[in-house]
């Protein structure tokens, strides 16, 4: 079930004291094999024992020294902001000022700046100083100083790569012979395990929380920028200043980095933390490293619709799983190799595909060129098809729609109970701004109370299937549900430029 989160009673709150903008600083990079070389980590899965133990400091032992303060320093230029009122006054004291004297004034008087300062944590994960951290950390600053515990030295850090969409940046300090953090493998981790969160909140430095997973895959917290989030949620008090900082199992193993706090009105921990698998981490940095300091994601040009009930039953699937195509792009991987609106994605690469957000991970883990198997199901029959993927920044497009045929003339009823139909007509398609791709017919009424308005469907939207049949016309419409023997009615619909598959129970 999607979740959608009550902005006006909290907010997400990411967890460093300031959060910077575009890359700054850059460092030459190695290639991952290297620093893979030099990493500590155990993907053995966690013992279960009988018994909480009574102390976690032998676990912290390890990790304490591992996790560092970093202080990130950005200049801001700051707007001359003139006051119109101010400056009338003045011409009336002076009535012989320069018409331009406002303006020379503050050219002479420059830009203003000033340093802004942003405090968050890191987690050594090499003994000679590879560090990871969050983009909204690093990303944007011009110095970048690294604090560390077991020496009180500071450092003066390059930043090696950062991949705003996941919020995942690593930076490098001129150091040898440091306590690096054992990683462990985050795939192994169930809702109960026990977590700690290691971290500077408001500048405390060397600060250890306890608690347990929460919840795993958390997304659509909009936390990230473009939105690839698989977040760990935890109940370890997370604040400000710990975004970067480790979050560890009860062994003192990286199980992710402390990003977000999910907070009330007062801005601080509520018992809702978010931190990036460390799996999913390691892999950024290894892309970072591999791939020149950017992150390449594969791109595959479709929209797609998770599944409810409803669209389940129209289908004929006995569950939800799965991914419906609700739009294909013109000229894109999925347009090449015969992807459909309409289409069911149930696997890919071999793997079940279950929902949305897995399957986009997915795509944006493979590497543009690489030819994928896509398992599909269309008009109930399973199908694979392969698809070379492409470039997520240099390939999408925005999407088109399906060719047709002319319309034909109206027929006046209702299409289903409380939805009024009619023909395209030039008119029509001014009004709303459709060009000529766009075939169908536009929907003229629905009432409130109708399972249609429920199900989403509003007057303006065109109706370009009915049933995963191209639809032309109104008199076209009506002869597919004449053999139309289910209770649930799919329709793709176009609306504000896009696409998309509602799910109609035609019983109430």
């Amino acid at each position: 079930m999607k979740r959608h989160l009550n902005l006006f009673c909290s907010m997400v709150v990411l967890a460093s004291v300031l959060a910077l903008g575009p890359q700054g600083i850059q460092a030459e990079t190695i290639k991952y094999s290297e620093l893979e070389k030099k990493l500590s980590i155990d993907r053995s899965p966690l013992e279960s024992v009988g018994a909480a133990p009574s102390s976690y400091a032998p676990a912290l032992e390890n990790v304490m020294p591992a996790v560092v303060t970093i202080l990130a320093n950005k200049s801001v230029q700051l707007t001359n902001a003139r006051n119109p009122m101010q400056e009338e006054l003045f011409r009336r004291m002076f009535p012989d000022l320069p018409d331009n004297f406002f303006e020379r004034f503050e050219e002479e008087q420059g830009t203003p700046e000033r340093s802004e300062e942003g405090l968050g944590s890191g987690v050594i994960v090499s003994p000679d100083g590879y560090i990871l951290t969050n983009d909204h950390v690093v990303g944007a600053a011009d110095t970048i100083t690294v604090s560390l515990s077991t020496n009180n030295r500071e450092y003066k850090a390059t930043l090696v790569g950062a991949d705003p969409r996941t919020d995942v940046a690593l930076i490098k300090i001129d150091a040898e012979g440091l306590k690096a953090i054992t990683i462990g493998d985050s795939t192994n981790l169930r809702i109960g395990d026990v977590a700690l969160a290691v971290g500077n909140p408001l500048g405390l430095e060397q600060t250890a929380t306890v608690g347990i997973i929460s919840g795993l895959g958390r997304n659509e917290l909009n936390i990230t920028n473009g939105g690839y989030e698989n977040f760990i949620q935890t109940d370890a008090a997370i604040n400000r200043g710990n975004s970067g900082g480790a979050l560890v199992d009860a062994n003192g193993r990286l199980i992710g980095i402390n990003t977000a706090i999910q907070s009330g009105f007062s801005g601080g921990n509520i018992g809702i933390g978010f931190a990036i698998p460390a799996n999913m981490a390691l892999n950024i940095v290894q892309r970072l490293l591999d791939d020149g300091g950017v992150v390449k994601r594969g791109f595959l040009g479709v929209f797609l619709r998770e599944l409810d009930g409803n669209y389940a039953k129209a289908l004929g699937r006995k569950d939800s799983s799965g991914v419906l195509v609700t739009e294909v792009g013109a000229d894109t991987p999925a347009e090449d190799a015969g992807i459909k609106p309409g289409d069911l994605i149930v696997g890919y690469n071999g793997r079940k595909v279950d929902d949305m957000q897995t399957l986009r991970l997915d795509i944006s883990n493979t590497s543009p060129g690489k030819a994928v198997e896509f398992e599909l199901i269309r008009n109930g029959k399973e199908r694979s098809l392969d698809v070379v993927l492409g470039d997520l920044d240099s390939d999408s497009n925005s999407l088109a729609g399906v060719q047709g045929s002319n319309p034909k003339p109206d027929k006046p009823e209702e299409l289903i109970e409380g939805v009024r139909i009619k023909n395209l007509d030039d008119e029509t398609r001014a009004a709303l701004s459709l060009d000529d791709s766009v075939l169908g017919v536009i929907v003229e009424s629905v009432k409130d109370n109708a399972s249609a308005a429920e199900a989403g469907l509003r007057p303006g939207m065109v109706i370009t299937q009915i049933d995963q049949k191209n639809v032309s016309d109104v008199t076209e419409a009506y002869d597919i549900l004449e053999d139309f023997g289910s209770d649930v009615l799919l329709l793709q619909v176009y609306a504000a430029g896009r696409r998309d598959i509602l799910a109609v129970p035609l019983t109430q």
